[in-house]
């Protein structure tokens, strides 16, 4: 994929949507990928790991996401069946997160492949 590990990749983090009810929903995150690369036949098995952390209630997971362009041809694996953005339900208070690079390897686990791991954080109320 042209630049690699150096290629510099953009997650934004925001409060998600809320619906007016009550008892109101859980305080959530929307993790997206504002402008997804233009897609190289490397892409279909490198997708991005964003690692989360409540740190007021100590609620963690994980969130996958697509960082690049679906082609217009079909293609398997994976990455491909990913989205560019996608909510985590972390609940109120500060959030902080790590966006790293992962590729698919065959016959074992994804291995981490991106230079400096990537850091966000966000108060939710």
């Amino acid at each position: 994929m042209p630049g690699g590990s150096l290629r510099p990749v953009t997650v934004v983090a925001q409060p998600a949507p809320r619906t007016l009810q009550f008892p109101p929903p859980p305080s959530a995150v929307t993790f997206s990928v504002p402008s997804p690369a233009q897609y190289h036949y490397q892409c279909s098995y490198r997708y991005l790991s964003i690692s989360w952390n409540n740190l007021r209630t100590g609620k963690h997971g994980v969130v996958s996401l697509r960082h690049w362009q679906l082609p217009s041809y079909p293609v398997s694996g994976y990455p491909s069946t990913l989205k560019t953005s996608a909510v985590a339900v972390t609940g109120s208070g500060p959030v902080v997160a790590t966006v790293s690079v992962l590729r698919e390897q065959p016959n074992a686990a994804p291995q981490v492949i991106s230079v400096i791991p990537g850091v966000n954080a966000i108060q939710l109320p």
